[in-house]
Order: structure tokens, then sequence, then C-alpha cells
């Protein structure tokens, strides 16, 4: 019997996450509160890992690519990384999240934008959804709906974020100065930092705070940065946001509801980034359900544990690295730039290097971005590979052994060269 899943949210967790099973013939509806494309609040910055994560047509909404990421706080000159491996492309979120619903789209998923969901109940059979368009039946539900995810709250679901930070940001047209090239962070700001990203003809400029959740003292720093900078925020939109991170504190699954993305609180507690580790929560929110399919689990809560092994070591270790940096940031961008292994850390947490962005022995990361590999002896490569890229003229073919890495590329398509670690 083919699955029936309703997927509520098209941002990067939801849209993924129907793309994947569709992709692998189930039932799928995308369920989208406003209508396509619909602004999102967010900087827009695509780190390596991100962006291997991502179906090509998505790269293809990239307004600029930076080679040169700088750090800024405490008493010591900026430091600047121009390491390749660090290259940050910037989207706005419109663009991009539509291009990552129209792959689910394309890969057979059903997507309705402008229906809001007004309620949900779970029983032993299934998942009704009331909309304002009318109910609808599903047999599994993945809430990625956001932070304030109504269905987690009428399920008694997620719970507390490890952390909440408020955000501010703004859209200002590019000046001379900064350049155009360079994005910046600077950790002036208590528990957080600013940033400026520059984009096509304007640049995204913010600043973000897990203490700092007064928004007048947020403004306030926001305003001494950009005034660092040359910038004038008269000149833009001042807008707000929360950003919770960490993982929450209560379940993150029922036994056919799974909460993804900002409903499961999965932004990383150093730098604030979602897009990433919202794919990732995807990526086990589809294989939790494969699972289900399969006759391998009764129902969907293994996803819980699965999601929490998955980020959990990776979150705790970045939460870590911003309590210790916090006190000192002339010590701590002091160590970065003294110490070659200190550095290298900073840019694999940038790139994604480490787990839980290494391709494992099950392949799912490799899978998710299209890319076909010899797994490690012995292991199985689960669900199986190659997979199709949208857009793509041919199956992105890639081999190596463990602990190698891995240079992709789909022949005449125009796909762009990347490099991703395969785990020992």
């Amino acid at each position: 019997m083919t699955l029936s899943i309703v997927v509520v949210g098209a941002g990067p967790a939801g849209a993924t996450a129907a793309r994947r099973l569709a992709g692998r013939g189930a039932r799928v509806t995308l369920l989208e509160a406003r209508r396509l494309p619909r602004p999102k609040l967010c900087g827009g910055g695509l780190t390596p890992k991100a962006q291997r994560l991502v179906p090509l047509r998505a790269l293809e909404t990239v307004e600029r690519r930076v080679h040169r990421l700088e750090l800024r706080g405490g008493l010591l000159p900026a430091l600047r990384l121009d390491e390749p491996q660090a290259e940050i492309a910037m989207v706005e979120r419109a663009r991009f999240d539509l291009a990552l619903t129209e792959a689910a789209a394309n890969a057979g998923a059903e997507v309705r934008d402008g229906e809001r969901g007004d309620g949900v109940a779970e029983d032993a059979s299934g998942v009704t959804l009331t909309t304002r368009r009318g109910r609808l039946r599903a047999d599994l539900v993945v809430a990625a709906d956001g932070d304030s995810s109504g269905i987690a709250r009428r399920l008694g679901l997620g719970g507390p974020a490890a952390r909440h930070a408020l955000a501010l940001e703004v859209d200002l047209p590019l000046g001379t100065a900064p350049p155009v090239d360079t994005a910046i962070l600077s950790f002036g700001v208590r528990g957080g930092y600013a940033w400026y990203f520059p984009k096509g003809d304007h640049a995204n400029v913010g600043a973000g705070s897990y203490r700092e959740t007064d928004p007048r003292v947020l403004r306030a720093a926001l305003d001494r940065f950009a005034r660092g900078l040359g910038l004038d925020l008269t000149d833009g939109r001042i807008a707000g946001h929360w950003i919770p991170q960490g993982l929450r504190a209560g379940p993150l699954a029922s036994s056919r509801v799974v909460l993804a993305g900002d409903a499961a609180a999965t932004a990383d507690p150093l730098f604030g980034e979602g897009i990433a580790y919202a794919i990732i929560s995807a990526v086990a929110a589809s294989d939790a359900i494969v699972e289900l399919e399969a006759g391998r689990a009764t129902d969907l809560r293994p996803y819980d544990r699965r999601l929490r092994t998955l980020l959990g070591p990776a979150l705790r270790r970045l939460e870590l690295a911003a309590r210790a940096a916090e006190p000192s940031m002339t010590l701590a961008l002091g160590t970065i730039r003294l110490s070659r292994g200190v550095r290298e850390v900073a840019i694999d947490v940038i790139a994604g290097r480490r787990p839980p962005f290494a391709v494992d022995a099950h392949c799912e990361l490799a899978c998710t971005c299209g890319i076909d590999h010899d797994p490690p002896d012995g292991a199985a490569c689960a669900p199986p590979c190659p997979h199709q890229l949208p857009n793509a003229d041919a199956v992105v073919t890639c081999h190596a052994g463990p602990g190698s890495q891995l240079a992709c590329g789909s022949g005449s398509s125009p796909f762009q060269r990347r490099e991703v670690q395969l785990a020992a």
C-alpha cells in the first residue's frame, strides 16, 4: 500500500522531506501557509555543507559567492579566512525555497500553497489535518512548520529549545565598503554576533543573540555595527525573528508525526546556521518513514533518538565553543589566528568536513546530494544509490575509499564541482 504523507511547511526541511519521500513513491502533499514565493527572514548564507545538500536548481538561485570571511571581535585586527573550502553562497530565501519546492513537485509531491493548517488530530490509524479548505487524512505527517509549530503544540511535542536567539535584520544597498567579495561576522554582540552578507544588488545586515533578547538592546548593537561599516539603517526596514537552537527538550516524534527543521530546533548554537541542519533533519525524518514502511519499525518514535544521535554531539560541541569564546573574543580570535589546528576546526565547521556532514556508512547524505559512491567495505547502502539529481542530465557518480575526498561532476551538465568527505 502506498503511504499518504502530509508535509507541513515548504522551507528547506519540509521541501527536502517531500522531495525524498515523493521520489520513493509515497503520495506526498506539501502544505505551505503562505503563497509562494514568500519572503523569509534569514541571512541567506549557504555554507559549503548546505550547498552540497540541495538540488542543482536551488544552487541556480545563488546571487553571489563570497570567497573571504572576515571575523571581528575583541581588541585584535580582523581575521580573514580566504579558504576555498569556506566559500559561502548568498541567496534570497524566497527564490531559494521556491526552487526547493519546485524540486519536490518535480519528484511527484502535490504542492498546496496558501493553505494554513488550523488543527491536527492523531489516532491509531492516521492523522487528520484541518485546513481552511477542508480536512486532509494522511498516514503520516512531517511537521516542518517553524519555531511556533502549531502541530507540535497541539500534539504535545517539542517543548522548549535548548537556546532561543533573537535576530534582527535589514536589507541595505551595497556600498563601496566593505568589499562585495567579503562576508563579515562581528562577535561584538553579547551572546551572538552581527553579520554582513553581500548579495546581488544589496546586502543583508543583521545581529542575533541568545542573551540580548530585548529588541531595543539588539537594535542598538546592530546600529553600531552598521555605522562601523559606513551603512545607514534608515535605508532599509528592520525585521526580527527567533532562531530555535540546539534541539528541543521534549519528544520530537509521536507514533505518526515527526518534527523537522525549526519545529525541532535544529539550528546550531554558535553561528545560528539553520539550513544545513534542517536538511539533515529532513533526511532523518524521511528515513524514519522508510523504516516504518519497510516493517523495520512499528512507528515513527525512533526518529527522536536518530535525530539526537545525528545532530546532538555536533550541536553540543558548537554550544561549548560559543560559551568558551564568549568571555574573551580577543583570546578566541587570537587562538584561531595563531593556531593552525584551531583554524582548521573553524573551517571544518563551516565546510562540513566532520560529522554529521561527512558521508556516513549508510550513504544518507550521499543519496540526498545525488552522489553514487562506494561505501566502506561491508557497509550497506540504504536508501539505494544512485539517485537522479533534479534538472541534471546525468547521474552524478563519485567513487572513493574511506577517508578520501569525493570530487563530483555530471558530465556535460552545468553541475558545480563539489567535495564531500567520506568518513572512515
